[in-house]
């Protein structure tokens, strides 16, 4: 549980940190839009590749 705990911390701290970059909530709603998508469609490539994509924006935002 105490893991659960730190590791939602973290969560909460990259979230908020990825909140006060101009144009990263627009970027992730965009990146979010095309997963739901892919997902509808059930094209597992295009889900994984947008999963991806997020993923990678993400790790680039918080790494700026």
């Amino acid at each position: 549980m105490e893991l659960l705990e730190r590791l939602n911390a973290q969560l909460v701290r990259h979230r908020f940190q990825l909140a006060l970059r101009p144009g990263r909530s627009q970027r992730s709603l965009s990146e979010q839009l095309a997963m739901i998508e892919a997902i509808r469609a059930r094209d597992p490539r295009a889900a994984e590749a947008a999963v991806r994509t997020h993923l990678e924006g993400v790790i680039d935002a918080l790494r700026a």
